[in-house]
């Protein structure tokens, strides 16, 4: 075989993650004969039938994901865990399985490899990264939601994707273009973007529940709603939602967590500091809403005697 065959088979090679198909191969001047050779002088290798790699490169994840898809022949794309491994999305960066989705005249199956077969994949759909036909960060949201281990996962990876100012506005017009009857990822992901106005806020039942427990605690100092915290010249530095002035304690019915971005982190920062520079430390209650408010009014009353017991107040 000419030399130039061989480096015009390495160079397509190395723009695929050292994956190329036989096709690919035989149109650089690269027939089955010689393939057949290649393999028995160790250069090349076939991990899926009708797709060749280069021995000795990098085994990386992306080189499985590669071989995978070009082993379907052209229909197949990255896709749901992998796809979002690859946008790199919150939560995702440890999957290690490859996940793909074909359309359904292509029943391909492969003991490592999890396929799903799809009506389609349009075009508007799918994107390449680091060279890879993957499915794009509004469809790879959508797909998440039929196969993640639970509600917070897709939740994490759409507060990920609002982070980096991706539009919601697409994410809910791609899913509700996918939307059928039964299917769990894009009705967990509509229900995900309705909720994004409140999210991190705790329900107001909940909330009125925990406040009664408080009040009806003799261990718990009296508690007032929406209590102004204010400095030493008098002035308010802050409202909380709950506030045990007795102690200095104030609870928030949301979550830290929620708060992100260049413009509420910087505010809630000043905040904290002018709050605990007048002696009040502030419980924040959105990952506690998770629990019942009977035991949640424990944790206050277990705070409420390590600060009498910390300071004398």
């Amino acid at each position: 075989m000419p030399d130039s065959a061989i480096r015009a088979v390495v160079e397509l090679a190395a723009s695929q993650h050292s994956a190329i198909t036989r096709r690919q191969a035989a149109e650089l001047g690269m027939d089955r004969r010689r393939v057949a050779t290649a393999m028995r002088q160790g250069w090349l290798g076939e991990p899926h039938p009708g797709v060749l790699q280069i021995a000795g490169s990098p085994a990386t994840f992306e080189r499985r994901v590669m071989c995978a898809v070009l082993s379907v022949g052209g229909v197949a794309v990255a896709s749901h865990r992998t796809a979002a491994r690859l946008h790199r999305l919150d939560g995702l960066q440890r999957f290690d399985s490859v996940e793909l989705s074909t359309d359904r005249s292509h029943r391909w199956r492969h003991p490592d490899v999890i396929a799903h077969h799809v009506v389609d994949v349009p075009e508007c759909d799918i994107v390449r990264v680091d060279g890879i036909p993957t499915t794009g960060l509004a469809r790879t949201l959508v797909d998440l939601g039929s196969v993640a281990s639970n509600r917070d996962q897709v939740g994490r990876a759409l507060t990920d994707l609002r982070r980096r100012g991706t539009s919601m506005r697409w994410i809910r017009e791609t899913a509700q273009r996918l939307h059928r009857p039964g299917q769990r990822g894009t009705g967990l992901a509509l229900r995900l973007l309705d909720a994004i106005p409140c999210e991190g806020r705790v329900p107001d039942s909940w909330f009125e529940e925990l406040l009664a427990r408080c009040v009806d605690r003799p261990d718990i100092p009296e508690v007032i709603p929406q209590y102004r915290i204010r400095d030493a010249l008098g002035r308010v530095v802050a409202r909380t939602d709950l506030g045990i002035p007795a102690v200095r304690l104030g609870l928030e019915a949301h979550s830290r967590r929620f708060h992100f971005g260049p413009a509420a982190e910087p505010l809630d920062e000043q905040r904290d500091l002018a709050v605990a520079a007048c002696g009040w430390e502030l419980l924040y209650l959105g990952w506690h809403a998770t629990k019942r408010p009977a035991e949640v009014a424990d944790i206050v009353a277990e705070v409420v005697r390590a600060r009498r017991a910390a300071v004398d107040l």
